[in-house]
């Protein structure tokens, strides 16, 4: 049961007003305090109204016999009237203390059930005699009902039963019986051999496979036929063989080194034709002196090589490097280049993807790759610090023998392929006989090209005679050329190169019965 207290209405009070410290006229000083005067006898009245409807709820709230709801709700009006509770009542601390108590007593009312409700209702109520003969529902759990206990049956009649447990442990009859005539007796089981004993032992079939022991001294292993030849093999070869009567009439492979080929001897001059191998009892290395005398050259050693492929020779790795060292010239000014080019082993064409040049003009570091885009004029990127060649790329170092007429940086214009005008070539300032250097870092490509002079400018500076270096690892070898187009497009198949070989050579040799003989990288190790 809910407890209620009573609010200590002596609490109720207009809060203290020093009226005489008011700024305000005399006359309206005691206008104010006839008014506090006058409210404060009020609140006195209705403090002992609210203080009787309280007792009043009290004890019609206690009463043994219940109070009516109207009589109740009715002295709770009196009790909440707003003008006592919200505007008699200044103190809202009092205010917080005494409404949600007699609001509580208006909540324990509504709360109450009604007589006529109660009336209508009793008719449905059990009593206590009638419940009394009512089992506890927490004493149901372990019954059953009648339509469960008709599904079971009677335990006397179980003891010629037995379980689910056991059942499973025997064997149905029919099965057995079904299979019992492939079953073996233990004296049939007993004129059988155990299966452990059988592991050793061979079938008829594979028995008959094999051969009688007895018989095998007279056969050769597999190991030892291996090293017979086939009688029909050997037959069929004889016919071809060469008996030692008649190879006693060839000569021996180690003599033939020094002899000449049918093809090596058809390029030889017949001795009627040059009467013989000197002018008038001179000798070639004489011949040679004496042509210099007069103003003209002949090699000093008269060799003719095949074409020599260096792509292919794995004896030679490593940053392959071209070099030009002009030695006349031609045209205005120095020199002019352009579309520096290699190609990889699918006849890819790689050009400059990155490029950058140092701020003497003279060094260039780039990047080669194919399908770039070009001209690219003097728009170049940088060669990124941390740069990793992608697949196929190549990485290329310049070394250039004179700055570009247009300053230091304009020196890149070189490597622009296809160039559309004279700003986009590299045209030098003035001649210079320093060499002009192309590295492939660990590339050899299968060809490399440039164009030396320009399609763009007419008559600027080219080589007419030059001095062409070619070195990897530690071989090198430097040829001579002269030139007379412009510009000169030189093209370098590193497939088929051709030392010293050209007609007037191989014509020179030929009159000299020197033969044409493969070329020898041995001759040019350790030359550079």
């Amino acid at each position: 049961m809910a407890i209620y207290f009573i609010p200590n209405l002596d609490q109720i009070s207009v809060p203290p007003l020093d009226v005489d410290n008011i700024p305000v006229s005399s006359e309206i000083k005691e206008v104010i305090k006839d008014a506090l005067s006058e409210l404060n006898s009020s609140i006195a009245t209705n403090k002992a109204d609210i203080s009787r409807a309280l007792v009043q709820l009290e004890e019609l709230k206690n009463a043994p016999g219940g109070a009516n709801i109207e009589e109740i709700k009715e002295l709770i009006s009196v009790a909440k009237d707003e003008s006592i509770a919200k505007s008699v009542i200044d103190d809202n601390a009092l205010k917080a203390e005494i409404l949600p108590k007699i609001e509580g007593v208006e909540s324990l009312v509504d709360s109450k059930l009604g007589i006529s409700l109660y009336d209508s209702d009793k008719a449905s109520f059990a009593t206590k005699d009638e419940l009394s003969a009512k089992a506890d529902l927490s004493n149901l759990d372990n019954l059953a009902t009648k339509d469960e206990l008709s599904l079971k049956a009677d335990i006397n009649s179980l003891d010629g039963l037995a379980t689910k447990d056991e059942l499973a442990t025997k064997l149905d009859i029919s099965l057995y019986n079904g299979d019992k005539a492939s079953f073996a007796t233990k004296d049939e089981l007993s004129a059988k051999a155990d299966l452990s004993n059988l592991d050793n032992l061979a079938t008829k079939d594979e028995l008959s496979l094999k051969a009688d022991i007895s018989n095998l001294a007279t056969l050769a292993t597999k190991d030892e036929l291996a090293t017979k030849l086939d009688i029909s093999l050997y037959n069929g070869d004889k016919a071809s063989f060469a008996t030692k009567d008649e190879l006693s009439l060839k000569a021996d492979i180690s003599n033939l080194a020094t002899l000449a080929t049918k093809d090596e001897l058809n390029q030889y001059a017949l001795k009627s034709e040059i009467g013989g191998g000197s002018v008038n009892g001179a000798t070639y290395t004489q011949l040679v002196a004496t042509m210099k005398y007069l103003g003209y050259e002949l090699p000093s050693q008269l060799r003719a090589y095949a074409d020599y492929n260096l792509y292919a020779d794995d004896r030679l790795s490593g940053d392959l490097t071209i070099g030009f060292t002009p030695i006349t010239y031609a045209g205005s000014y120095g020199q002019a280049w352009e579309n520096v080019a290699i190609y990889n082993d699918l006849g890819e064409k790689l050009t400059a993807k990155y490029a950058q040049i140092d701020s003497s003009g003279l060094n260039i570091e780039a990047i080669f790759a194919k399908d770039i885009p070009h001209p690219k004029g003097d728009s170049w990127e940088a060669v990124p610090s941390d740069y990793a060649l992608g697949d196929g790329e190549v990485r290329v170092s310049i070394t250039l023998g004179a700055v570009s007429y247009y300053g230091a940086t304009c020196g890149l214009r070189m490597l622009n392929n296809n160039p559309s005008g004279w700003s986009q070539s590299f045209l030098g300032g003035v001649p210079t006989v320093d060499e002009w250097i192309f590295t492939f870092h660990n590339y050899k490509p299968t060809k490399f090209s440039v164009t030396n002079g320009t399609h763009t400018y007419g008559s600027y500076g080219y080589m007419t005679k030059y001095n062409m270096r070619l070195s990897i690892g530690n071989w090198s070898k430097t040829l001579t050329y002269e030139n007379s187009s412009y510009p000169n497009d030189i093209e370098i198949d590193f497939t088929n190169l051709n030392f010293g070989s050209d007609e007037k050579t191989i014509e020179l040799a030929k009159a000299w019965n020197v033969p044409v003989t493969q070329y020898d990288i041995n001759q040019d190790i350790n030359n550079q």
